[in-house]
């Protein structure tokens, strides 16, 4: 199946009029049929788009493709040279600031501008941590959901309940050259 998805995928491609230099598939779940495919290629900008939107309309689009041709359900990731993995480490640098910060200051982080997604990763991400102190939950509806950041330590959580006013900082969720993340 793999060689059928990357005849397919490179087809694709080719017809996008894209210049690839390497392609590959690689099979991540098989009984949930789920594969990612690798592309090194010097249009990525056209392929990624502002904000990673173009990769994923082609990620659907490819997708739709693959469950036609093959005839079966099937999950895609694309990666264009190593965008997500690299939009992967940067937010989480972002979120080990973040939780820097509420360690040192005690103050509720709130994180807006999130997708379902990021918030998904955030919280997966912070309970990988193990930290008890560490305490994160979602509040709000729709694009007004925010990620709070909470941290406590065993000992001051009476001081933190009681004797301590509730601190908030709000955090737009844009990196240093003012492109959100």
């Amino acid at each position: 199946m793999q060689e059928q998805i990357l005849s397919i995928a490179r087809h694709f491609f080719t017809l996008m009029n894209l210049s690839i230099e390497d392609i590959t598939v690689e099979c991540q779940d098989l009984k949930k049929c789920i594969y990612l495919i690798q592309i090194k290629t010097p249009d990525s900008k056209i392929l990624i788009g502002i904000h990673g939107q173009t990769l994923e309309i082609t990620k659907h689009l490819l997708s739709r493709i693959l469950e036609k041709q093959i005839q079966i359900p099937i999950l895609i990731h694309l990666e264009v040279n190593d965008y997500l993995r690299s939009k992967d480490e940067k937010f989480y640098r972002y979120l080990d600031g973040r939780i820097s910060y509420a360690q040192r200051s005690w103050e509720d982080v709130i994180l807006s501008n999130l997708s379902s997604y990021d918030r998904k990763k955030a919280h997966g991400y912070i309970s990988d941590k193990k930290n008890d102190n560490l305490k994160t939950f979602s509040t709000g509806e729709g694009k007004d959901r925010e990620l709070h950041l909470v941290y406590t330590t065993q000992e001051a959580s009476w001081v933190w309940k009681y004797a301590i006013p509730n601190t908030t900082k709000k955090i737009d969720l844009i990196d240093d050259d003012g492109i959100g993340i």
